[in-house]
């Protein structure tokens, strides 16, 4: 079943065209990378998968959802969509489980059950002893795994990624691979964004930008990456 699927999505910043006609789907158990040369709109693409950003036009629809029918986004954002942004946005006043714990408390999750939630998935990334410091406390590494398990907590159906290894060395870039092909086995929808082919071929599928266009989509899941 498709998780998300954008069809025929244009959009427009004035004069730039960002994306022009674009329709990519991602299923259920799918890991789609998606690459290109800078200012392809790859970022672009994932801000409207994941309803950050409406297209001029086109549509995008989550588990089956027409986003422009959809009067609270941030609602549907919050129990359906994990992000890893590139700059991570966490809040520097927050501790690392606080960070992890937001968007479940914002959903209206108890403290104590978010808490425990968020400390689970901290251990999962492999950073359960920071859990108590502030992001101004943390290496680039620790926070980029801070953003990827708040991406993560919950029940979320459709992780989108942007660049998620950026701030790490190749060991524990293809950790964090492995984590999202965890969740991806485990039936979520993921949408990286990278521009390594040795995370690329952690995907199912690669479909690259070139100018606002999809120029070619293909099957990799190279066995050999892990």
């Amino acid at each position: 079943m498709s998780v998300v699927e954008l069809r025929d999505v244009t959009r427009e910043h004035g004069q730039v065209h960002a994306l022009k006609g674009v329709s990519l789907e991602v299923s259920a158990g799918e890991l789609v990378a998606v690459m290109g040369p800078s200012g392809s709109g790859k970022s672009t693409l994932l801000n409207l998968a994941g309803g950050l950003d409406r297209p001029t036009s086109g549509v995008v629809t989550i588990e089956g959802e027409d986003l422009s029918r959809v009067k609270d986004l941030a609602a549907l954002r919050r129990g359906h969509v994990g992000y890893v942004f590139q700059d991570l946005n966490l809040i520097p006043s927050l501790t690392a489980a606080e960070n992890v714990m937001l968007p479940r408390e914002l959903d209206g999750v108890r403290a104590g059950r978010a808490r425990a939630e968020a400390l689970a998935v901290l251990a999962e990334v492999g950073v359960e002893e920071i859990a108590g410091r502030f992001p101004e406390e943390l290496s680039g590494g620790q926070r980029q795994r801070v953003a990827i398990a708040r991406a993560l907590v919950g029940e979320r159906r459709l992780l989108l990624a942007d660049e998620p290894t950026g701030a790490l060395d190749t060991a524990t870039g293809d950790e964090i691979l492995e984590l999202l092909r965890a969740r991806c086995d485990a039936g979520a929808a993921v949408l990286l964004v990278t521009h390594e082919p040795r995370y690329a071929a952690w995907a199912d599928r690669v479909t690259y930008l070139r100018d606002g266009l999809v120029a070619e989509s293909s099957a990799v899941r190279l066995e050999s990456a892990r």
